[in-house]
Protein backbone atom coordinates (compact mmCIF):
# COMPACT_ATOMS: atom_id res chain seq x y z
CA UNK A 1 0.00 0.00 0.00
CA UNK A 2 1.40 3.40 -1.09
CA UNK A 3 1.59 6.30 1.11
CA UNK A 4 1.93 10.02 0.35
CA UNK A 5 5.13 10.65 2.70
CA UNK A 6 7.70 13.47 2.19
CA UNK A 7 11.20 11.80 1.68
CA UNK A 8 13.23 13.16 4.88
CA UNK A 9 16.05 11.16 6.61
CA UNK A 10 13.74 11.13 9.41
CA UNK A 11 11.07 8.91 7.07
CA UNK A 12 13.97 6.70 5.98
CA UNK A 13 15.08 6.03 9.20
CA UNK A 14 11.69 4.50 9.71
CA UNK A 15 11.22 2.27 7.15
CA UNK A 16 13.43 -0.23 8.65
CA UNK A 17 14.84 -1.12 11.47
CA UNK A 18 17.68 -2.85 9.13
CA UNK A 19 19.51 0.70 8.68
CA UNK A 20 21.62 -0.94 5.81
CA UNK A 21 18.58 -1.74 3.47
CA UNK A 22 17.56 2.41 2.95
CA UNK A 23 21.79 3.28 2.92
CA UNK A 24 21.90 2.79 -0.56
CA UNK A 25 19.15 4.79 -1.73
CA UNK A 26 19.54 7.34 0.69
CA UNK A 27 23.18 8.19 -0.91
CA UNK A 28 21.47 8.28 -4.06
CA UNK A 29 18.86 10.89 -2.84
CA UNK A 30 21.90 13.00 -1.20
CA UNK A 31 23.95 13.09 -4.26
CA UNK A 32 21.04 14.35 -6.43
CA UNK A 33 20.40 17.01 -3.78
CA UNK A 34 17.27 15.55 -2.71
CA UNK A 35 18.03 15.06 0.84
CA UNK A 36 20.45 17.64 2.48
CA UNK A 37 23.69 15.89 3.59
CA UNK A 38 24.46 14.50 7.19
CA UNK A 39 26.76 13.08 9.11
CA UNK A 40 25.55 9.00 8.57
CA UNK A 41 28.02 8.31 11.24
CA UNK A 42 26.69 9.96 13.81
CA UNK A 43 22.74 9.28 12.79
CA UNK A 44 24.04 5.27 13.19
CA UNK A 45 24.79 6.17 16.21
CA UNK A 46 21.69 7.74 17.62
CA UNK A 47 19.49 4.86 15.90
CA UNK A 48 21.40 2.22 17.28
CA UNK A 49 21.53 3.68 20.59
CA UNK A 50 17.41 4.30 20.75
CA UNK A 51 16.78 0.92 19.76
CA UNK A 52 19.32 -0.74 22.05
CA UNK A 53 18.10 1.81 25.28
CA UNK A 54 14.41 0.80 24.33
CA UNK A 55 15.01 -2.71 24.75
CA UNK A 56 16.67 -2.57 28.65
CA UNK A 57 14.86 -3.54 31.38
CA UNK A 58 13.41 -0.43 33.36
CA UNK A 59 16.04 0.32 36.05
CA UNK A 60 19.09 -0.01 33.34
CA UNK A 61 17.04 2.31 31.31
CA UNK A 62 16.83 4.82 33.80
CA UNK A 63 20.92 4.86 33.70
CA UNK A 64 21.90 4.28 30.43
CA UNK A 65 19.99 6.61 28.45
CA UNK A 66 21.33 9.70 30.24
CA UNK A 67 24.61 7.88 30.07
CA UNK A 68 24.05 7.48 26.02
CA UNK A 69 21.66 10.68 25.18
CA UNK A 70 23.47 13.29 27.32
CA UNK A 71 27.42 12.20 27.74
CA UNK A 72 28.30 10.09 24.60
CA UNK A 73 25.95 11.34 22.28
CA UNK A 74 26.34 14.97 23.18
CA UNK A 75 29.89 14.58 22.93
CA UNK A 76 29.23 12.66 19.31
CA UNK A 77 27.29 15.68 17.89
CA UNK A 78 29.75 18.49 19.24
CA UNK A 79 32.44 16.66 17.30
CA UNK A 80 30.02 16.21 14.30
CA UNK A 81 29.48 19.96 14.50
CA UNK A 82 33.44 20.35 13.89
CA UNK A 83 33.23 17.91 10.76
CA UNK A 84 35.42 15.51 12.30
CA UNK A 85 32.90 12.70 13.74
CA UNK A 86 34.26 9.65 11.99
CA UNK A 87 33.26 5.93 11.63
CA UNK A 88 35.87 4.94 14.34
CA UNK A 89 35.02 7.54 16.73
CA UNK A 90 31.14 5.94 16.28
CA UNK A 91 32.56 2.16 16.57
CA UNK A 92 34.12 3.64 20.07
CA UNK A 93 30.94 4.97 21.02
CA UNK A 94 29.39 2.19 20.81
CA UNK A 95 31.94 -0.29 22.60
CA UNK A 96 31.07 2.70 25.38
CA UNK A 97 27.65 2.21 25.88
CA UNK A 98 27.76 -1.41 25.47
CA UNK A 99 29.86 -2.16 27.84
CA UNK A 100 28.13 -0.12 30.62
CA UNK A 101 25.45 -2.40 29.40
CA UNK A 102 27.28 -4.92 29.90
CA UNK A 103 28.17 -4.07 33.48
CA UNK A 104 24.74 -3.56 34.63
CA UNK A 105 24.19 -7.12 33.56
CA UNK A 106 27.12 -8.33 34.95
CA UNK A 107 25.49 -6.49 38.66
CA UNK A 108 21.99 -7.74 38.37
CA UNK A 109 23.49 -11.28 37.95
CA UNK A 110 25.52 -10.54 41.24
CA UNK A 111 22.17 -8.87 43.02
CA UNK A 112 24.24 -5.59 42.80
CA UNK A 113 23.71 -2.40 41.50
CA UNK A 114 25.59 1.01 41.04
CA UNK A 115 25.12 2.15 44.42
CA UNK A 116 25.93 -1.13 46.59
CA UNK A 117 28.66 -1.76 44.33
CA UNK A 118 32.00 -1.56 45.70
CA UNK A 119 35.75 -1.11 43.91
CA UNK A 120 36.62 -4.96 44.25
CA UNK A 121 33.12 -5.62 41.76
CA UNK A 122 34.72 -3.35 39.49
CA UNK A 123 38.09 -4.88 39.64
CA UNK A 124 36.82 -8.15 39.90
CA UNK A 125 34.71 -7.53 36.40
CA UNK A 126 38.08 -6.32 34.93
CA UNK A 127 39.56 -9.59 36.01
CA UNK A 128 37.51 -11.11 33.36
CA UNK A 129 36.68 -7.85 30.93
CA UNK A 130 40.47 -6.77 30.59
CA UNK A 131 39.81 -5.44 27.01
CA UNK A 132 36.95 -3.37 28.07
CA UNK A 133 39.15 -1.14 30.05
CA UNK A 134 38.62 1.74 28.03
CA UNK A 135 35.13 1.61 27.48
CA UNK A 136 33.68 0.89 30.85
CA UNK A 137 36.20 3.74 31.88
CA UNK A 138 34.04 6.48 30.53
CA UNK A 139 31.04 5.11 32.11
CA UNK A 140 32.33 4.84 35.76
CA UNK A 141 33.74 8.56 35.75
CA UNK A 142 30.09 9.79 34.74
CA UNK A 143 28.49 7.40 37.12
CA UNK A 144 30.86 9.02 39.72
CA UNK A 145 30.54 12.55 38.77
CA UNK A 146 27.28 12.11 39.36
CA UNK A 147 27.41 10.41 42.51
CA UNK A 148 25.62 7.00 41.29
CA UNK A 149 28.62 5.24 42.30
CA UNK A 150 31.86 5.10 44.38
CA UNK A 151 33.77 3.07 42.30
CA UNK A 152 36.84 4.72 40.22
CA UNK A 153 38.92 3.66 37.14
CA UNK A 154 42.79 4.11 37.79
CA UNK A 155 44.27 6.04 34.74
CA UNK A 156 45.29 3.58 32.18
CA UNK A 157 48.85 4.71 30.57
CA UNK A 158 48.27 5.98 27.14
CA UNK A 159 49.61 2.93 24.63
CA UNK A 160 52.94 4.40 23.33
CA UNK A 161 53.17 3.25 19.25
CA UNK A 162 54.93 0.07 18.90
CA UNK A 163 55.06 -0.15 15.09
CA UNK A 164 57.64 1.54 13.08
CA UNK A 165 59.85 1.57 9.92
CA UNK A 166 63.17 2.29 9.69
CA UNK A 167 63.99 5.96 8.24
CA UNK A 168 65.47 4.15 4.82
CA UNK A 169 62.39 2.55 4.04
CA UNK A 170 60.49 5.85 5.02
CA UNK A 171 62.27 7.41 2.41
CA UNK A 172 62.10 4.48 -0.33
CA UNK A 173 58.17 4.72 0.46
CA UNK A 174 58.26 8.08 -0.67
CA UNK A 175 60.12 8.28 -3.60
CA UNK A 176 57.64 5.33 -4.77
CA UNK A 177 55.20 7.89 -4.11
CA UNK A 178 56.77 10.77 -5.98
CA UNK A 179 57.94 9.12 -8.58
CA UNK A 180 56.13 6.05 -10.04
CA UNK A 181 53.44 6.62 -12.03
CA UNK A 182 52.37 3.22 -12.10
CA UNK A 183 50.41 3.58 -8.83
CA UNK A 184 47.20 5.24 -8.74
CA UNK A 185 47.10 9.26 -8.77
CA UNK A 186 45.66 8.93 -5.28
CA UNK A 187 47.44 6.66 -3.62
CA UNK A 188 50.62 8.31 -4.37
CA UNK A 189 49.40 11.39 -2.99
CA UNK A 190 47.69 9.62 0.13
CA UNK A 191 50.91 7.97 0.94
CA UNK A 192 53.06 11.34 -0.14
CA UNK A 193 51.50 12.95 2.69
CA UNK A 194 51.28 9.92 5.36
CA UNK A 195 55.08 9.78 4.87
CA UNK A 196 55.90 13.85 4.73
CA UNK A 197 53.28 14.87 7.45
CA UNK A 198 52.34 11.78 9.56
CA UNK A 199 49.06 12.19 8.79
CA UNK A 200 46.08 9.96 9.91
CA UNK A 201 44.47 8.72 7.56
CA UNK A 202 41.01 9.59 8.52
CA UNK A 203 42.08 13.24 8.77
CA UNK A 204 43.53 13.00 5.02
CA UNK A 205 40.37 11.53 3.63
CA UNK A 206 38.60 14.94 4.71
CA UNK A 207 40.83 17.23 2.68
CA UNK A 208 39.59 19.46 0.29
CA UNK A 209 40.59 20.79 -2.70
CA UNK A 210 40.58 24.53 -1.21
CA UNK A 211 43.06 23.59 0.83
CA UNK A 212 45.39 23.30 -1.82
CA UNK A 213 47.13 27.14 -3.17
CA UNK A 214 49.86 27.71 -5.51
CA UNK A 215 52.08 31.33 -4.85
CA UNK A 216 54.43 31.35 -7.79
CA UNK A 217 56.71 28.37 -7.75
CA UNK A 218 55.34 27.15 -4.22
CA UNK A 219 53.05 25.42 -3.38
CA UNK A 220 50.68 25.03 -0.20
CA UNK A 221 48.49 22.55 1.99
CA UNK A 222 46.49 23.75 4.79
CA UNK A 223 46.05 20.57 6.84
CA UNK A 224 45.06 22.30 9.81
CA UNK A 225 45.18 26.50 10.62
CA UNK A 226 48.60 27.17 8.66
CA UNK A 227 49.40 26.35 5.12
CA UNK A 228 52.33 23.94 4.82
CA UNK A 229 55.02 23.88 2.00
CA UNK A 230 54.80 21.11 -0.59
CA UNK A 231 57.51 19.24 -1.96
CA UNK A 232 57.55 20.15 -5.73
CA UNK A 233 56.54 16.77 -6.64
CA UNK A 234 53.70 16.24 -4.61
CA UNK A 235 52.59 19.81 -5.16
CA UNK A 236 52.22 18.91 -9.43
CA UNK A 237 50.23 15.08 -8.13
CA UNK A 238 47.67 17.12 -6.34
CA UNK A 239 47.11 19.40 -8.97
CA UNK A 240 46.76 17.02 -11.42
CA UNK A 241 44.41 15.12 -9.24
CA UNK A 242 42.42 18.56 -8.81
CA UNK A 243 42.27 18.64 -12.20
CA UNK A 244 40.94 15.61 -13.06
CA UNK A 245 39.73 14.02 -9.94
CA UNK A 246 38.88 9.77 -10.43
CA UNK A 247 35.49 10.18 -9.94
CA UNK A 248 33.76 6.82 -10.54
CA UNK A 249 30.06 7.31 -10.67
CA UNK A 250 27.77 8.66 -12.96
CA UNK A 251 25.85 10.70 -10.06
CA UNK A 252 27.96 14.15 -9.53
CA UNK A 253 27.34 16.40 -6.61
CA UNK A 254 24.96 19.16 -6.26
CA UNK A 255 26.49 22.42 -6.87
CA UNK A 256 25.82 23.84 -3.40
CA UNK A 257 29.30 25.82 -3.46
CA UNK A 258 30.82 24.20 -1.21
CA UNK A 259 34.75 22.87 -2.04
CA UNK A 260 35.18 19.22 -3.51
CA UNK A 261 36.98 16.19 -1.31
CA UNK A 262 40.60 16.19 -2.84
CA UNK A 263 39.82 11.85 -2.67
CA UNK A 264 36.62 11.95 -3.33
CA UNK A 265 34.68 8.44 -2.85
CA UNK A 266 31.53 7.00 -4.68
CA UNK A 267 29.31 9.17 -4.63
CA UNK A 268 31.59 12.54 -5.20
CA UNK A 269 29.94 14.58 -2.70
CA UNK A 270 32.05 12.27 -0.08
CA UNK A 271 35.40 11.06 0.34
CA UNK A 272 36.96 8.22 -0.39
CA UNK A 273 36.60 5.93 3.15
CA UNK A 274 39.67 5.68 5.31
CA UNK A 275 39.67 1.95 5.13
CA UNK A 276 38.90 1.99 0.80
CA UNK A 277 42.35 4.20 0.83
CA UNK A 278 44.47 2.02 3.38
CA UNK A 279 43.68 -1.35 1.22
CA UNK A 280 44.46 0.66 -1.95
CA UNK A 281 47.80 1.72 -0.28
CA UNK A 282 48.22 -2.26 1.31
CA UNK A 283 47.61 -3.50 -2.04
CA UNK A 284 50.79 -1.51 -3.86
CA UNK A 285 52.89 -2.50 -0.68
CA UNK A 286 52.97 0.74 1.30
CA UNK A 287 53.13 0.82 4.82
CA UNK A 288 50.27 2.84 6.73
CA UNK A 289 50.62 3.00 10.45
CA UNK A 290 54.25 2.25 10.61
CA UNK A 291 55.17 4.71 7.99
CA UNK A 292 52.85 7.39 10.09
CA UNK A 293 54.44 6.76 13.13
CA UNK A 294 57.88 7.06 11.88
CA UNK A 295 56.94 10.26 10.26
CA UNK A 296 55.41 12.15 13.24
CA UNK A 297 58.82 10.79 15.11
CA UNK A 298 60.89 12.61 12.72
CA UNK A 299 58.50 15.68 13.09
CA UNK A 300 58.57 15.90 16.53
CA UNK A 301 62.85 15.64 16.52
CA UNK A 302 62.74 18.78 14.84
CA UNK A 303 59.63 20.76 15.69
CA UNK A 304 58.02 21.46 18.64
CA UNK A 305 55.70 20.32 20.01
CA UNK A 306 53.56 23.59 19.40
CA UNK A 307 54.20 23.56 16.04
CA UNK A 308 53.25 19.89 15.18
CA UNK A 309 49.89 20.61 16.92
CA UNK A 310 49.42 23.78 14.92
CA UNK A 311 50.17 22.52 11.59
CA UNK A 312 49.39 19.01 10.90
CA UNK A 313 46.16 19.38 13.62
CA UNK A 314 47.17 16.71 16.45
CA UNK A 315 46.13 17.89 19.49
CA UNK A 316 48.68 19.90 22.35
CA UNK A 317 48.85 16.86 24.58
CA UNK A 318 49.30 13.95 21.85
CA UNK A 319 52.21 16.24 20.04
CA UNK A 320 53.66 16.65 23.60
CA UNK A 321 53.14 12.96 24.52
CA UNK A 322 54.92 11.84 20.75
CA UNK A 323 57.67 14.57 21.93
CA UNK A 324 58.44 13.02 24.70
CA UNK A 325 58.38 9.03 23.31
CA UNK A 326 60.91 10.69 20.77
CA UNK A 327 63.05 11.98 23.26
CA UNK A 328 63.10 8.87 25.42
CA UNK A 329 63.81 6.71 22.32
CA UNK A 330 66.84 8.67 21.98
CA UNK A 331 68.22 8.27 25.05
CA UNK A 332 67.71 4.80 25.61
CA UNK A 333 69.91 4.56 22.16
CA UNK A 334 71.79 7.32 23.47
CA UNK A 335 72.54 4.69 26.50
CA UNK A 336 72.85 1.05 24.48
CA UNK A 337 75.41 2.79 21.73
CA UNK A 338 77.31 4.03 24.99
CA UNK A 339 77.17 -0.19 26.06
CA UNK A 340 78.32 -1.30 23.41
CA UNK A 341 80.90 1.30 22.63
CA UNK A 342 79.78 2.75 19.17
CA UNK A 343 79.29 6.18 18.34
CA UNK A 344 75.87 7.24 17.24
CA UNK A 345 75.00 8.65 13.86
CA UNK A 346 74.73 12.35 13.97
CA UNK A 347 70.90 13.43 13.90
CA UNK A 348 69.73 15.37 10.27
Amino acid sequence: MSQDTEITHASLDALSADYNSTHHFRKLLVATGVLPERNENLARLELWSAGVVARLPQHQMKIVRPFAEWHIIRDARRRSSRGRYTIGAATSDRRDIRAAIDFLNWLDEKQLDLATAGQEDLDLWLTTHATRRRSIGAFIRWAGARRLSTMALTAERTGLPTQFITETALNEQLKRCLNDDQLPLDVRIAGGLIGLYGLPVVRLVELTTDRFERTGDDAYLTIERNPVLLPPKLALLIEEQIARPAVRSMLRPPQDGRPAYLLPGVPAHRPITAQRIVNKLRQHGLEVISARNTAMLEAVADLPPIVISDLFGVSAGSAHRWARFAQDSWIDYLAACTNDDAKPPERS
